[in-house]
């Protein structure tokens, strides 16, 4: 028997425009979208409050992510931007001019290393200083559109607009736009695998 579920809280109009994406930590959801805008909502019950109106993006929001251990997020848009923010003050920390194209976005779990992905690859960078520490390859010249760093922060993972899942380093996957997706070895920088079976972007 199937189980239905129900929205148990709900915020209209949380953004002037469409959002294209939403995270969840410490006790706050956060969302961008192509308003060029970042909030942050607390969530108790039935109640959602907004907490933060994060602005600063020049164009649409394309990715947001929250640390699993401290309260940081990251935006990223198609300004070509990554903002790091500080989630318990509402506060901007550090702004990184990351490239052409900035579309998945990963923070590891002490928000030290922000993952961000572009074409053909993965960039990693301080998010204390904003500087680039690796740039890994997927094996493709297509987009990575996504990102995520493991609970460890041991593996980084993207998918790309081939449809493939990428395990770019010992650190977590990443989603790109020729529909894999690619895990690597975060601490080397070594891609481990390349995983394959999306029609379209993953």
């Amino acid at each position: 028997m199937a189980t239905l579920y129900h929205p148990t809280a709900s915020q209209l109009n949380a953004h002037e425009g469409g959002i294209s994406c939403v995270a969840w930590g410490h006790g706050l959801v956060v969302t961008g979208s192509a308003d060029e805008a970042v909030h942050s909502y607390e969530v108790s019950g039935a109640k959602i409050e907004r907490r933060h109106t994060l602005t600063g993006h020049e164009l649409g929001v394309t990715a947001v992510a929250v640390a699993a251990d401290v309260a940081v997020a990251a935006s990223a848009a198609l300004d070509s931007r990554i903002r790091v923010w500080n989630l318990d003050t509402g506060s901007l920390n550090l702004e990184i001019d990351c490239g052409p194209m900035s579309y998945g976005v990963a923070l590891s779990p002490d928000g030290a290393t922000v993952a961000a992905g572009s074409m053909g690859g993965i960039s990693l960078w301080d998010a204390a200083s904003g500087s680039k520490t690796a740039s890994l390859s997927i094996g493709s010249d297509r987009i990575v559109l996504c990102a995520a760093i493991s609970a460890d922060g041991a593996l980084l993972a993207a998918g790309a607009e081939d449809g493939g899942v990428h395990r770019v380093a010992k650190m977590e996957a990443h989603a790109v736009a020729d529909s894999r997706a690619v895990l690597w070895e975060a601490a080397s920088g070594r891609q481990l695998y390349t995983l394959q079976g999306h029609g379209s972007w993953a």
